[in-house]
């Protein structure tokens, strides 16, 4: 079974910055404002500073087919170097911030392989970083570093050259949350299309305004602020530290601006419930999609938001889940404008031992919540293919594989390319359609088998995450096929409890309601310290990266290894 919909609008500019320049022509004065460092430029100054730019990376270079890497945060200097390199039909690439300062020591050896797999001639450092990163990055041969500040000075605007829309504009770099990064080769045919589906899809208009704390090196949060700007309406961007810092204070900012169109994952939802338990005095009525994607999304947390929200005048209907990934620009399905979320309710052990997704009653034992991501969006198509890539019928789980415009054309030298033989793009996500809507069920390299028991981590992740003491959002399961006395399904939760006798007996509480919950009799349970389960750039826990955490290894997100009680069923 496939779904898909119908041809492109053709009326959106070619490329990137000719998206911008149309903008300016139709309101050059409309503000991107950058709340963090207290910046804002008017479409017309975005573009004059991006062709003086330009006219800086041409007399180093920089010229049709090169790539510009970028090391900034979310700031003017960001954007400036996007519509920069497009202008010199030059394609950049977002290298991710370093997380935080433990980070820092095996920073450098990352970006330098981005630097490479890029073949990047250029780096772009914001200034703002000079300090903290300029001598501790390790320039690849042929890599010339250019500080922001020189780009963006007075100067001279350089004419625009002919840029051909099939040729690369972004060369955007998953987030590896089950494997290495890859670099991932969009064209502004790609970054286009994507955006007039989106457009379209949520009927994206001069009353909007777009509002992001999300950082621009993800597509989540560059893509969705280049379709605020080639709409043509106000874009309100935070840096992401904003909202990690003080949720409550960011929701307050959000609601000032009367912001309409926001982008975040699903944990940010639970963090803000968390942050503002009482939101008398917020007025959200401005607010009409909420897109909540980049990692499982919960049926629990849709609800309790809408619920815990609905006095400062959120409504259910406003949370828009979507499903996407870089390799599709950004989104491929959103539900239809207005409806809200749907879930079903399936038989957690059936979907696990046979892949279909059998409906039951919502209050039954062994049920499992899914929610649905909506339907494909224009010019996109969804379908869920078996074994040798055969189409599924509707509640049958299969991969989830895509086409349309905005489906990247393939991924940079060495990685393997991610496309079926008859030209779908394989996910590697797993998933079944149910009259055209698409349920999200897991990711192919996730599904755990132990002792010939199929299982999804997200099931167990659910089940631990009930647990008092367990710190929300925060713990993964994996099969530990090397664990003492056999294999086992490990889970691995933060928790904030220091005192060894609380920690022993959440240890033994995870560890039995997880067995009586899913029936799993062979479970290792670990505690581990807040913060130290690795999450993606985009804030996605990474599952095959806590077996390390747990042994404490050199890949640790700490120096040394990680206190953690160990709990074991037979």
């Amino acid at each position: 079974m496939h779904t898909e919909s119908g041809p492109r609008p053709a009326d959106l500019a070619p490329t990137l910055h000719a998206g911008l320049d149309d903008a300016v022509r139709r309101v050059p004065d409309r503000v991107v404002r950058f709340h963090s460092d207290g910046e804002q430029l008017t479409y017309a100054e975005l573009a004059a500073a991006s062709r003086r730019s330009a006219a800086r990376l041409a007399a180093d270079g920089v010229g049709p087919g090169g790539v510009v890497a970028l090391l900034a945060g979310n700031s003017a200097e960001f954007l400036v170097t996007v519509f920069a390199a497009s202008r010199l039909g030059a394609a950049v690439a977002p290298l991710p911030l370093p997380m935080g300062l433990r980070d820092l020591a095996g920073y450098a050896e990352r970006a330098a392989r981005i630097l490479v797999a890029s073949d990047a001639t250029h780096l772009v450092l914001a200034d703002r970083l000079q300090r903290l990163l300029g001598s501790r990055l390790e320039l690849p041969c042929g890599v010339r570093l250019v500080g922001s500040g020189a780009l963006t000075a007075p100067g001279q605007e350089r004419p625009d050259r002919p840029v051909d829309p099939a040729s690369p504009a972004v060369l955007q770099f998953t987030s590896g949350s089950t494997s290495a990064p890859k670099g991932v080769v969009l064209t502004h045919d790609n970054v286009t299309a994507c955006a007039a589906s989106i457009m379209e899809a949520i009927a994206l208009g001069p009353a909007d305004a777009h509002a992001s704390w999300l950082p621009l090196f993800h597509d989540m949060g560059l893509f969705g602020t280049l379709t605020g700007i080639f709409t043509g309406i106000p874009v309100n961007l935070w840096a992401p530290a904003a909202f990690v810092k003080d949720p409550a204070r960011w929701l307050g900012e959000f609601a000032a601006t009367r912001s309409t169109i926001s982008t975040m994952p699903n944990f940010a939802f639970d963090a803000l419930v968390d942050a503002v338990p009482d939101p008398t005095g917020l007025d959200l009525s401005a607010w009409r999609v909420a897109f909540n994607g980049a990692e499982l999304i919960r049926a629990s947390s849709v609800r309790t938001f809408a619920a815990h929200f609905a006095g400062a005048g959120f409504r259910p209907q406003v949370m828009t889940p979507g499903y996407g990934m870089a390799e599709a620009t950004l989104v491929a399905t959103l539900p239809p404008l207005g409806r809200g979320p749907v879930v079903e309710h399936v038989d957690r052990d059936v979907l696990a031992a046979t892949g279909v997704a059998h409906p039951r009653e919502p209050d039954g034992p062994g049920v499992r919540t899914i929610v649905g991501l909506g339907h494909a969006v224009p010019t996109m198509a969804v379908r869920i293919a078996g074994e040798a890539d055969a189409p599924l019928p509707d509640g049958r789980v299969g991969e989830i594989q895509l086409r349309g415009p905005a489906v990247t054309g393939g991924y940079l030298a060495p990685a393997a390319q991610p496309f079926t033989e008859d030209g779908w793009l394989a996910t590697g996500d797993l998933g079944y359609l149910r009259a055209g809507e698409l349920f999200f069920t897991g990711r192919v390299k996730e599904m755990i088998t132990v002792r010939g028991t199929n299982c999804y981590p997200t099931d167990v992740e659910a089940e631990a995450a009930h647990v008092p003491g367990v710190r929300k959002g925060r713990c993964v399961a994996y099969a530990d096929l090397d664990a003492p006395g056999g294999e086992r399904i490990a889970v691995v939760a933060e928790t904030a409890l220091t005192d060894v006798s609380r920690r022993a007996a959440l240890t033994s509480a995870i560890a039995r309601h997880v067995s009586r919950s899913l029936g799993i009799t062979a479970l290792a349970v670990h505690l581990v310290e807040p913060g130290a389960i690795p999450r993606t750039t985009s804030g996605k826990l990474r599952r095959l990266h806590a077996a390390a955490v747990v042994a404490g290894s050199p890949s640790d997100t700490t120096a040394q290894p990680v206190p953690r009680e160990e709990v074991s069923t037979p």
